[in-house]
C-alpha cells in the first residue's frame, strides 16, 4: 500500500539521521580563549592496566600507530599545522615511577615542541573481526580516549571518548544510518576505528575545519 510505504520512508529517513551515539564529548568554556591550529600530537597509547585489572577488550599490537595516523590525517586535512611527538625523553605518558601527570607530561611536550596545543590519548579496545566484510562470527570492536591540552597553562581544552562494537540492524535498528553509511559491510578493526576518529573529529574543536 502508498500509505505504509510513505510510512517506511519517513521512518527510515528518521533513523538515518538518529544514528547510535558513541561518542562521549566536552568542550570547556576556556576553548574560545585559545587557539587550536597548531597541534603537537603525542603517539597513542594503550590505555595502562591497573593492579588487578581485567582488560574488557583486546588491543592489537599496532592499534596505537593506526590510530596516530588516522587522527594525523584528520587534522591536516582540517588544515592544522601538526607536529609529530617522536622523542623517547622525558617519556610523554605511562610509568609508574614518573613524578608528572599525563596533562603536566603533556604540556611539558608542547613547550618542547613549540606548539599551543597538545593532543593525546589511549587505545582502550582493538578487536579484530572475525570474518568477512558479508559475513561474521564475531564484529571488530575499537574503544579510544583523546584529550587536548593548552601547552602553556595546561587548561583541558577537549575531552572525548568512541566506543563501539559494530551490531548488525538486527541487534539495533538505529545502527540504520551507520549500515547505510557503511554500504552493509562488517569492517575490520582498521575501518572502524578510522570512522570513530571521523566521529571523534565531528565533535572536535576542528569540527568546521574540514578540508575539500
Amino acid at each position: 500500500m502508498p500509505i505504509k510505504r510513505t510510512i517506511l520512508f519517513f521512518l527510515l529517513a528518521g533513523l538515518v539521521g538518529c544514528g547510535p551515539k558513541y561518542i562521549q564529548s566536552s568542550l570547556p568554556a576556556e576553548l574560545e580563549k585559545h587557539s587550536v591550529q597548531d597541534v603537537g600530537l603525542i603517539p597513542f597509547i594503550v590505555e595502562p592496566s591497573t593492579t588487578g585489572e581485567i582488560r574488557s577488550g583486546r588491543v592489537e599490537k599496532d592499534a596505537p600507530q593506526i590510530i596516530t595516523d588516522q587522527f594525523y590525517r584528520q587534522l591536516i586535512n582540517r588544515h592544522v599545522t601538526v607536529t609529530l611527538w617522536e622523542g623517547q625523553e622525558p617519556s610523554p605518558l605511562g610509568g609508574e615511577t614518573a613524578p608528572l601527570s599525563d596533562i603536566q607530561r603533556a604540556e611539558l611536550i608542547g613547550k618542547i615542541l613549540k606548539t599551543s596545543t597538545v593532543l593525546f590519548g589511549s587505545v582502550t579496545t582493538f578487536t579484530e573481526r572475525d570474518g568477512s566484510a558479508y559475513g561474521i562470527r564475531k564484529p571488530a570492536s575499537v574503544g579510544i580516549t583523546v584529550q587536548l591540552i593548552h601547552a602553556e597553562d595546561g587548561h583541558l581544552l577537549w575531552k572525548a571518548s568512541y566506543n563501539e562494537t559494530q551490531k548488525s540492524l538486527l541487534e539495533d535498528i538505529s545502527a540504520f544510518s551507520l549500515f547505510f553509511k557503511r554500504k552493509g559491510r562488517w569492517l575490520t578493526a582498521a575501518e572502524l576505528s578510522e570512522d570513530g576518529v571521523e566521529q571523534l573529529m565531528a565533535a572536535s574543536p576542528w569540527a568546521q575545519t574540514k578540508g575539500h
